[in-house]
């Protein structure tokens, strides 16, 4: 894979950002463009694994810091490491060979960035984040110095995307 669009989609809690991308991997895929996502889990609980029963995760809890399962087409991988970079997820997904990749979360990272805002107090703290090239607002929120499009205006949303992905925003990775 020489270049990837690679997009972060930021916001709090609730402000729907996986909705958000789970439209747009639609979108992407309908044009025929492989897409891949990572989102981080920033929830106390953590992750929710299979069954214990299953033969990968009985290896997996035996001590294994990388178990995977694998069909013909799909791979199940567990992997336990202290620490994930985002630059270590990315060159993961890199074997897929993506054209676009969403990045749900890490907001201080250096790539592009949608920000969602449910209210102005989002914006109060969001707005220092770098490389903003889309807010997406709930309610009627205005916000200057970046294109603006409301959460539930679909058709803007995609049209902007499509244009994002069309234009010059490749960047490799």
């Amino acid at each position: 894979m020489e270049s990837v669009s690679i997009l972060q989609v930021v916001g709090y809690k609730n402000s729907r950002k996986t909705t958000l991308i789970e439209n747009w991997v639609k979108e992407i895929v309908a044009i025929e463009k492989e897409v891949a996502v990572i989102k981080h889990h920033g929830h106390a609980s953590g992750l929710d694994l299979p069954s214990n029963e299953t033969d990968s995760m009985k290896i997996f809890h035996s001590g294994a810091t990388c178990s995977i399962a694998v069909d013909d087409q799909t791979i199940q991988m567990h992997q336990l490491k202290k620490e994930w970079k985002l630059e270590q997820l990315l060159q993961l997904v890199k074997i897929s060979e993506p054209e676009v990749i969403f990045i749900e979360g890490y907001k201080q990272e250096h790539y592009h960035k949608v920000v969602i805002l449910k209210d102005s107090k989002d914006w109060e703290t969001l707005q220092h984040l770098k490389n903003i090239v889309c807010v997406i607002v709930h309610g009627d929120l205005e916000i200057e110095n970046y294109p603006m499009i409301h959460i539930e205006n679909t058709v803007l949303l995609k049209e902007w995307l499509i244009d994002w992905i069309g234009g010059d925003k490749l960047e490799t990775i």
